[in-house]
């Protein structure tokens, strides 16, 4: 690492431009976040719940991996290094005014170390920064955002998001938030019990990286998580784990899981209800996080990206519901009638086919549970999901 990320928390300014010297790439190396020590922990911490602006980029505090920060210390990203690849997912952990100095300061790690680095999730509002220096831009697919305010659920577009809450106020469900210490340790093994149910029939008996969230209920930081219980017996059949962004002003329903046998709607009531919740606090926007692949075909980018990975992002949507279940994610979040954003992955110097084999291998998606596969298979081949 090419500084301790314990002299973040004494740096009280940020570097002006006699800085960019010192900004050496030849000797930029991410460090392996299991060696953080507590200090240098909670300043990653701070990084990333007052600057992250992606679903993901909370995940750096609990996903293995390593952690590269800039050499003044005031920002860091998330690498998933293989091979010569350095995968970035979650964006970049800085101020808006450093995010120039990154992006060119990673153009130069790529160049004098002869990395493929890509930047995963990237806005629209900071994929111009990578365009102007020379990286390729392909779409990785649209985020459904939720802006709060004046959402009250009323009228014929949520009758679906009403009927599902009635149904599990009538079965007993009720919604709290977890904010007991000691209880949530003492029923932690329980809700890995219902995460490991809820995975145990898809094609990945795992989150895919880079894409979905990981959730630890043993390291939930500044998360918030939301239980859906029954009143009656209090079983839980369902939980929400929301991940912060931009110093609390939004928040991504990241992971949310139930029982196989869980009242139907039980995930449309979490929803709803922790909407409701947010709402009330003046929360800006919840994110209901990426949909891979949609819309890729739909939206020119200012410089013409690489075919083959706007071809396989195409292909994972369109054709491939049976192995990520991409439609029926989008299928549900259109439910909740989301504003879509565009989002991207900036690459330099460029994507190859090696690369994006090296993308699934770092997903995980070289290991599915082959029965799992053959079922839902079967299954997308009986049944049709609406594509828009």
């Amino acid at each position: 690492m090419t500084a301790p990320l314990a002299d973040i928390a004494n740096a009280a300014t940020l570097p002006g431009k006699d800085a960019e010297s010192h900004w050496s790439a030849a000797t930029a190396t991410p460090c392996c976040r299991e060696s953080l020590n507590e200090t240098e922990r909670q300043t990653l911490e701070t990084l990333a719940f007052s600057h992250g602006e992606a679903p993901e980029s909370y995940d750096v505090l609990i996903s293995s991996g390593s952690v590269l920060m800039s050499p003044c210390g005031g920002a860091a990203l998330s690498v998933l290094p293989h091979l010569k690849y350095w995968h970035m997912p979650g964006g970049i952990l800085a101020p808006d005014e450093l995010k120039p100095q990154v992006v060119d300061w990673l153009q130069e790690i790529s160049q004098q170390q002869r990395k493929t680095i890509a930047v995963y999730n990237v806005n629209p509002e900071h994929m111009p920064l990578f365009l102007e220096a020379g990286y390729e831009i392909n779409k990785l697919g649209e985020e459904p955002v939720l802006d709060l305010g004046e959402i009250t659920w009323k009228g014929k577009d949520f009758e679906w998001v009403r009927r599902q809450t009635n149904y599990c106020q009538r079965a007993g469900l009720e919604i709290s938030e977890f904010v007991d210490e000691e209880e949530r340790v003492g029923l932690a093994e329980e809700m890995l019990e219902v995460m490991t149910e809820d995975l145990s029939t898809r094609s990945f008996s795992h989150p895919l990286r880079l894409l979905e969230g990981e959730f630890d209920p043993h390291a939930l930081f500044r998360r918030r998580l939301f239980l859906a219980r029954h009143g009656g017996t209090g079983r839980i059949e369902g939980f929400l784990a929301c991940s912060p962004m931009l110093n609390g002003r939004r928040w991504a329903f990241e992971t949310y899981r139930k029982r196989s046998d869980a009242p139907r709607g039980t995930i449309p009531f979490l929803f709803r209800t922790v909407v409701d919740k947010l709402q009330e606090e003046g929360v800006e926007q919840i994110s209901l996080c990426l949909v891979p692949g949609k819309g890729v075909n739909h939206t020119p980018v200012p410089k013409a990206g690489y075919w083959m990975a706007r071809w396989s992002l195409n292909l994972w949507y369109t054709r491939l519901n049976f192995l990520f279940n991409a439609q029926g994610q989008n299928y549900f979040k259109s439910r909740f009638r989301p504003r879509y954003v565009d989002r991207f992955i900036c690459v330099t110097p460029k994507s190859t086919p090696i690369s994006i084999s090296s993308f699934l291998y770092v997903m995980g998606g070289f290991s599915p549970n082959v029965p799992n596969v053959m079922k839902n298979l079967w299954n997308s081949l009986r049944s049709e999901i609406p594509t828009s």
